[in-house]
């Protein structure tokens, strides 16, 4: 990923100035412009509003006779060792999904579901560091967790076991908007889904922030380059995805 891949490219290049002047000037002129547009919110824009393409949530879910409604939140990563905590506590990615799934708790009373394991073999599993945010920072005490997946895929074939156990028929799907996309394909297209109904409640909407900006967008920012790595990120994911488990 970006920007190793391009410093690979001025080490290439570095290489070869001496052999292949001509080659060396195109590989160094490619790093450069991929190394400018990655910078932009230009770029960052158009990569998300490709991946941002499921609207929010309207209105609150109301919940029908014979229906049982409940909330999932996907693991969005950790912040290991957090030395002010003295522990492992959530990432920031995760904490924004936590506080937009509390606000919907606290509008329909709907219980929640959080999943996440351990990827690196860590002591304690990421759902559980999110069900301990969910009641320590948002007074959230209806948590149900599933601790064995480690990525989106095995959340899909993880989570609706457990949603049947508890009896419900529709999920609201909380996760990032760049990431819902994947998440609906995966669930959807999971053989353990069965009947239940899926809304999507996506949050941290990035589209909204960098539009209207005229010049700006092409104003290089660090803030823009590490937003491009994201997506470019979730676009290799949907990519692998499509063909490692379609």
């Amino acid at each position: 990923m970006p920007p190793g891949s391009i410093l690979v490219l001025l080490l290439l290049a570095l290489l070869l100035a001496g052999w292949l002047r001509g080659f060396s000037r195109l590989l160094l002129f490619i790093a450069t412009i991929s190394l400018y547009l990655l910078s932009t919110p230009w770029l960052e824009f158009e990569l998300a509003k490709r991946l941002e393409i499921i609207p929010p949530l309207q209105n609150p879910v109301e919940q029908s006779d014979g229906e049982r409604v409940a909330i999932v939140v996907l693991g969005g990563g950790r912040y290991s060792a957090a030395p002010e905590f003295g522990q492992d506590v959530v990432g920031q990615s995760t904490l924004e999904r936590l506080r937009y799934a509390a606000r919907l708790h606290r509008q329909t009373d709907f219980p929640l579901l959080v999943t996440g394991g351990v990827p690196l073999n860590e002591a304690v599993s990421e759902a559980q560091l999110m069900a301990e945010s969910l009641r320590n920072d948002f007074l959230v005490e209806k948590v149900w967790l599933e601790e064995k997946s480690v990525n989106t895929w095995e959340h899909g074939q993880r989570v609706p076991p457990i949603l049947k156990q508890k009896g419900v028929t529709t999920m609201i799907l909380v996760t990032h908007a760049s990431h819902m996309l994947r998440s609906l394909r995966v669930f959807r297209q999971s053989s353990v889904l069965g009947d239940i109904q899926i809304i999507p409640a996506p949050t941290a909407y990035t589209t909204t922030s960098v539009m209207d900006r005229g010049l700006g967008l092409w104003r290089p920012a660090a803030g823009a380059l590490r937003g491009n790595v994201r997506f470019l990120h979730e676009w290799l994911g949907v990519l692998w995805y499509q063909l490692r488990y379609s």
